[in-house]
């Protein structure tokens, strides 16, 4: 039996992580995030992105940033 776990940030961090090792280890070659997520938001801290650089754009088009 196959149990599929409803975490698609966990997927999304194992992805931008696997991206971030192709670079030296002092090196972050990620500038900025995008999502519409509350769980955009946890991956793109979890990989070193800045808070301030850190854009959710919600349903009505609208862009915040959480500083």
């Amino acid at each position: 039996m196959t149990v599929i776990k409803r975490a698609p940030h966990e997927f999304k961090i194992a992805c931008l992580e696997d991206i971030k090792r192709l670079f030296p280890s002092d090196y972050n070659p990620f500038y900025a995030g995008f999502g519409n997520r509350d769980t955009d938001e946890l991956s793109y801290s979890k990989i070193g992105i800045p808070k301030g650089k850190i854009f959710i754009i919600n349903p009505k088009g609208e862009v915040a940033i959480n500083d």
